[in-house]
């Protein structure tokens, strides 16, 4: 799906034909009088595009490409386009957000993959129980921006992540605890860009090279989780479990490559899963079949939660499990499942693989 991002009201309260009739300094002046004013990560591009190809050609022949693109990237650092990378990075590296295929409705892809692993040591006499956490992920998020008719980019943002950290589950009640963790991570976020057009590669890619397209960072992140579990055992035989809890984050790029704005962001995710296990009469390999409903839904929070134009979703799935023997020596069962995620304009699934370890 072409995303053809120079349409509708140009852009929050000044048209661009105005803007045209403007030099790029005075027409940028514009847009960040505006800026207050939310926009996505694919807003946030097309007004900078979109100023740059309207106002910026005329003045291609009065004034150097250095000086343009000297002016292109002061304005990307007070535009808040980091908050849209930060706000990605939460999304890739989120242990509460499973491994992902999601489709938004404006045409951006997401592809998450996630490996969490979690260890739970053998609780105290009072019943405190450390947890040590860990996340890999590998994501990409990919799109095509149409500035004019003809000018088509094809852009791409890869991220390979990691993080560890540990936490403290402590009893409050009878099948209630509370949680809280630390974790600490690094990631590495990089773009790409193809410029389909008959300006693209002449005027586009001198300009915006390394400021808005191709370009790559490192990005550390430090987060902050408190959560309840709540679990039920009804009739001896069925297990209905409450996991919900917030994650705080704080989110810097460092390492940038040359000419790359750097940016340092808050975010936040709330959480909320109820998964309920019941069993099968049957049996596989005379090992336990039992099966798992699971409802959740997750909402980013903070002043940029919209940064990637949706800010929660819901999630509704199934999975089926195996009961493994006790002469097995990591773990107590395994399970593999499939899982809806849709609303707030977007729409996708997973495939959830879980494990109890012994």
């Amino acid at each position: 799906m072409t995303n053809t991002l120079a349409s509708g009201p140009a852009f929050y309260g000044y048209s661009l034909a105005a803007a045209g009739g403007l030099n790029y300094t005075q027409a940028m002046d514009i847009f960040q009088r505006h800026r207050e004013i939310w926009m996505p990560l694919r807003y946030r591009y097309a007004a900078l595009l979109t100023l740059l190809f309207s106002s910026s050609l005329p003045a291609l022949s009065q004034s150097t490409v250095a000086d343009i693109r000297d002016q292109l990237g002061r304005d990307v650092r007070n535009s808040d386009i980091g908050a849209g990378y930060a706000q990605m990075l939460n999304l890739f590296t989120d242990p509460s957000i499973s491994a992902s295929l999601l489709e938004l409705d404006d045409g951006v892809d997401y592809n998450i993959f996630k490996l969490p692993l979690q260890i739970e040591l053998p609780p105290s006499e009072r019943g405190w129980q450390w947890i040590l956490r860990g996340t890999l992920s590998k994501a990409r998020a990919e799109g095509e921006l149409s500035v004019f008719e003809n000018e088509i980019i094809d852009t791409r943002w890869d991220a390979t992540s990691g993080e560890l950290g540990a936490g403290l589950l402590v009893p409050v009640s009878r099948g209630l605890s509370v949680f809280a963790a630390g974790e600490v991570g690094i990631s590495r976020l990089e773009n790409e860009a193809e410029y389909n057009g008959p300006l693209g590669d002449i005027v586009l890619a001198p300009v915006a090279d390394g400021v808005l397209f191709n370009w790559d960072t490192n990005a550390r992140i430090l987060s902050a989780t408190l959560g309840l579990n709540q679990q039920w055992k009804l009739r001896e035989r069925y297990d209905l479990s409450l996991n919900s809890h917030y994650t705080f984050s704080h989110i810097a790029s460092y390492s940038e490559s040359d000419d790359l704005p750097s940016f340092s962001e808050d975010t936040g995710t709330l959480a909320a899963k109820i998964d309920f296990r019941h069993p099968y009469a049957a049996t596989v390999a005379d090992l336990p079949l039992f099966g798992v409903a699971h409802l959740g839904a997750t909402a980013f929070t903070g002043p940029n939660r919209d940064a990637l134009d949706f800010s929660h979703f819901y999630e509704a799935g199934y999975s089926l499990g195996l009961d493994l023997p006790e002469t097995s020596r990591y773990f107590e069962s395994l399970s593999l499942g499939y899982q809806w995620n849709f609303g707030g304009g977007v729409d996708g699934y997973s495939i959830l693989f879980g494990w109890a370890l012994k």
